[in-house]
């Protein structure tokens, strides 16, 4: 008796999603580096932001790593996040 074909892996898009995101972080994080933290904070915020927004609207095989909980848990901790880093963001003063 001859052993079953292993099945085929098929490559999600999940990873390209959590990369996206990741690149997103890393231009946060330059932004902050290059043009200071208001901006830096502002795009971290909207990085977190678009996260809440895809982990809404893709389903978990495409979502990847950002379904971790449930949908409604997920989204209203990136949303938190998000709101958190544009508030911050705007509070930071600005060197003169």
């Amino acid at each position: 008796m001859t052993p079953a074909p292993a099945p085929e892996r098929v490559p999600t898009p999940g990873n390209a999603v959590l990369l996206t995101l990741v690149g997103g972080i890393v231009a946060a994080l330059g932004l902050t580096l290059l043009a200071g933290p208001t901006s830096g904070g502002a795009l971290l915020g909207a990085d977190l932001a678009v996260a809440a927004v895809l982990r809404l609207v893709l389903p978990v095989r495409v979502a990847g790593g950002l379904a971790v909980r449930s949908r409604p848990v997920d989204v209203a901790m990136l949303l938190v996040l998000a709101v958190s880093c544009l508030v911050l963001a705007g509070l930071v003063p600005t060197p003169a």
